[in-house]
């Protein structure tokens, strides 16, 4: 399993801010913060496969998976991921969209998100 592991790149929810015009009154716009990105080896798949499907679901809409045998990083639905881009210098380009832990490891089924400036770490 080391063999077919890939760089990613991933980062965790912290909050949402409210934004403020220049007079410090509230625009009612939100800005979403997350911690810098954490680089890791991980095995991507290359799409969505029948194993995928019989461990998320026919419901769950992912486009790929990652798995890793770190149990210890709290990945959860709000985690997202640099696996195309380059996390120093675009957008994150994955949401988790479900999250299966078993006693070895850990699977993360990944959804592709819309990529544009606003939602960089």
């Amino acid at each position: 399993m080391q063999r077919n592991k890939r760089p990613v790149a991933y980062a965790f929810y912290q909050g949402v801010t409210e934004l403020t015009d220049d007079d410090g009154l509230l625009t009612g716009e939100y800005e979403v913060s997350y911690t810098n990105p954490v680089k890791a080896l991980m095995n991507v798949s290359g799409g969505r496969g029948q194993a995928d499907i019989a461990l998320f679901g026919l419901t769950q809409t992912f486009a790929r998976t990652a798995t890793t045998e770190d149990l210890a990083t709290p990945f959860n639905t709000q985690t997202v991921f640099w696996v195309e881009n380059d996390p120093d210098t675009e957008p994150f380009d994955y949401r988790v969209a479900a999250v299966s832990r078993t006693i070895n490891q850990v699977v993360l089924a990944l959804a592709e998100v819309e990529t544009d400036e606003d939602n960089n770490a």
